[in-house]
């Protein structure tokens, strides 16, 4: 269970520090990665907003809520999921969190062949990942 929380707390704080940092150091300016494409600070509505049009505040943290506890059910279940489960629920509350307080959320990585993101996207699809891996191995 402590993977699971020290992923669940460590993302959120690492992935605001992150954006608070280029937000400062950055502004509006961007860094090139090369050919890969550069560091820059955008905004983006949650997809949950763009997709649910009169999604509010609550709707998304009882939603949050709900997927938290099935997912920390299914972690007891099969314990080398935790870490996973953690990095998914991190990643998931650290977007929730920035969405909430600034209505938007902050992507930082911009490549030439994929949409921006950020750190909480990365734990969010390694932890995604790491669960279907881990179900996988554990049903055979």
């Amino acid at each position: 269970m402590s993977a699971l929380l020290a992923a669940l707390l460590l993302v959120p704080v690492i992935d605001q520090g992150v954006k608070v940092a280029l937000r400062r150091r950055l502004g509006a300016n961007a860094v090139s990665l090369g050919p890969l494409g550069h560091l820059r600070v955008v905004t983006a509505r949650l997809w949950l907003v763009r997709v649910a049009r009169r999604s509010s505040p609550s709707s998304m943290w009882t939603l949050w809520t709900i997927a938290a506890a099935a997912l920390v059910v299914a972690s007891a279940w099969i314990p080398s999921s935790r870490f996973f489960v953690g990095l998914i629920l991190g990643g998931s509350l650290s977007n929730a969190l920035e969405s909430s307080i600034q209505g938007r959320v902050t992507d930082y990585v911009c490549l030439r062949f994929w949409p921006a993101f950020n750190l909480a996207d990365v734990a969010l699809t390694t932890g995604t990942i790491g669960v279907a891996a881990t179900l996988a191995i554990a049903v055979q």
